[in-house]
């Protein structure tokens, strides 16, 4: 018996370390058909109204891609004028952050004693590291377009066929469980398309209204480039938790390293994104998004850093989409359900901390 255990223990590790490598290895493919298939769950209902109207599967699909591609192609196009005209120095920004390094240096020499040789070591080292990192990445950036463009023009092609066979997929899915499992598959597939356009969709809105927030406040306090970093702090926020930090933080550098007396400004960036922040959890997601995801948090960060490993930032976006998915699934599978109570947000309510729970204390 316990033989038996350790070679399905063994086998079931190996499998999952050969899935693993063939995830990695062909990730240059597998990212934009992973990304395509969310796009296809995106576009499945303005394709399927226009279906209804008489017009050719084909026609309506290749039409709703066409008007996504001009809408996402202008707000590239946009957004690349906007960047080249965001002139940053990299040298004037080592030189300013190596004045504020200075100055910090006596502060801490004058107060606390600190020895200024040593600061002066780990200051220029972690200067020259940091800012020659950028140059190098800047670099792997533009060594990486051929990928990069590869991977963006089969994205609609990606989405095209999936959304043109998606009733033969269906069907190979009902072939394949069986006709006794038919309608319980028939139940899961519904309950998935409807789980997840709702939250891309949402997403998507959430998104324009945190990039409009953004960009209106930093333009308010006085921050050069607003509006670039106010959507590029929108975008980031798609990547849970993390993102939202990165978002922060990229505005708040550049006001630190470039602005003579930024207190004052650091002070007003960092509240107005505590305050964006709270509309985003309390107003914007629960009323947009709704709570059609509801997976706990440890299971978020473990699942994006895990998919950070395998498939970097692209994995970090769809990583909690592919978590509802699995979800639904294993929810509607009795031999699983355990795991999908492991990964929900079910079973902590009394312990939960929320506005509405403060604002009856209060009262």
């Amino acid at each position: 018996m316990e033989n038996q255990r350790l070679i399905r223990f063994t086998l079931v590790l190996f499998i999952i370390t050969i899935l693993l490598a063939g995830i990695i290895t062909a990730k240059s493919i597998l990212i934009p058909l992973a990304i395509s298939v969310f796009f296809s769950y995106l576009f499945y209902p303005v394709s399927w109204k226009i279906e209804k109207l008489g017009i050719h599967r084909a026609i309506a699909i290749l039409f709703v891609i066409l008007v996504a591609i001009l809408i996402i192609g202008s707000v590239a196009l946009f957004l690349s004028a906007k960047l080249s005209n965001m002139t940053i120095d990299l040298a004037e920004l080592k030189e300013n952050f190596e004045t504020k390094a200075d100055s910090l240096k006596l502060i801490l020499e004058n107060k606390l004693g600190m020895n200024a040789g040593a600061m002066d070591h780990y200051v220029d080292r972690f200067s020259n590291n940091f800012f020659s990192s950028w140059e190098t990445q800047l670099g792997n950036l533009f060594a990486a377009t051929t990928t990069t463009i590869f991977q963006i023009a089969i994205l609609p092609v990606f989405t095209f066929f999936l959304l043109f066979y998606r009733t033969k997929s269906a069907h190979f899915i009902f072939r394949v469980v069986g006709r006794k499992k038919r309608e319980k598959t028939l139940h899961i597939l519904r309950e998935v398309s409807t789980v997840t356009t709702r939250y891309l969709g949402g997403l998507f809105i959430v998104v324009a209204i945190l990039a409009i927030l953004n960009s209106t406040g930093l333009y308010i306090i006085g921050v050069k480039h607003a509006l670039i970093f106010g959507i590029l702090a929108a975008l980031l926020n798609l990547i849970p938790y993390a993102g939202t930090f990165l978002g922060f933080l990229i505005p708040f550098s550049y006001v630190l390293f470039t602005v003579p007396d930024p207190f004052s400004t650091l002070l007003k960036v960092a509240v107005l994104f505590i305050v964006v922040q709270f509309t985003e959890n309390n107003l914007l997601t629960p009323n947009i998004v709704g709570n059609s995801i509801k997976i706990n948090p440890l299971a978020i960060i473990l699942s994006l850093l895990v998919a950070n490993m395998i498939w970097g930032i692209a994995g970090m976006l769809i990583v909690v989409p592919t978590l509802a998915i699995l979800k639904v699934i294993m929810r509607n599978i009795d031999e699983l359900k355990p795991y999908a109570f492991l990964i929900s947000d079910r079973g902590v309510d009394k312990y939960r901390v929320s506005f509405k729970k403060l604002w009856k204390r209060k009262k």
